[in-house]
């Protein structure tokens, strides 16, 4: 009787494995999953590129702050040259700028520091064929008696940040009189050693998706002598 019973429940024990329905709808929900996931995957990406966006905005955003915080304070300082002469510390053309300016916190502290502003190449991350950022170098004022007063003491390196990323290109105009008896006018580079400009113009040209062509004009409020 109970082998005859064993024999029964063998023969109605089912087969293992899966059916092709349960096969077939294992797939669908896969696919759905996969689906999901890739949807997934595109919106942190598109959250990604925004955030980024964002901060490149706000980025440009500080520089322009800094540039018009730390140029409108420019300060009509003069030094003595070797051959007796003075000249005031501040040197422009169309590529870079050179001025003197105090920084509430720069560096070495509060004080008085030498401003370099330029264009360098080589320093933005993943960027193209002739991208370039736009740097500020900072190093503390100390006046020395030399032919260029501009020009950092050797044992001086300057601290270096950049500014604005990702740029095609800077420019530099200087609005004022290039001498006494001239009327105002712009200037691809200031030709005075005794006075400092009115306005400067910075033109930063960037591509469109990286908010375009970016115009600055400010008014140096310190100036002294350029009339």
């Amino acid at each position: 009787m109970t082998a005859v019973r064993l024999q029964r429940r063998g023969r109605h024990r089912p087969e293992a494995g899966f059916t092709l329905i349960e096969v077939l709808v294992s797939l669908v929900l896969l696919a759905l999953l996969l689906a999901l996931l890739a949807g997934g995957l595109r919106y942190a990406r598109s959250t990604w590129d925004a955030a980024a966006r964002l901060d490149q905005l706000a980025g440009a955003d500080m520089a322009e702050t800094f540039l018009r915080a730390r140029l409108a304070e420019a300060m009509p300082l003069y030094e003595q040259r070797k051959a007796g002469t003075v000249r005031a510390l501040f040197r422009g053309d169309g590529d870079s700028m050179s001025f003197v300016g105090p920084a509430p916190n720069g560096p070495a502290g509060a004080g008085l520091y030498r401003y370099t502003l330029e264009a360098a190449g080589g320093a933005v991350p993943r960027s193209g064929t002739g991208r370039r950022a736009l740097v500020v170098e900072l190093v503390p004022h100390l006046p020395v008696l030399n032919d260029s007063a501009l020009e950092r003491p050797a044992d001086s390196p300057p601290d270096r940040y950049e500014l604005m990323r990702n740029i095609r290109s800077v420019s530099f105009r200087y609005f004022g009189r290039g001498d006494l008896r001239a009327d105002p006018a712009w200037h691809a580079a200031w030709p005075r050693t005794d006075a400092l400009p009115n306005l400067v113009e910075i033109a930063i040209v960037r591509d469109e998706n990286e908010g375009g062509t970016v115009a600055l004009t400010i008014g140096l409020r310190l100036q002294a002598g350029a009339r």
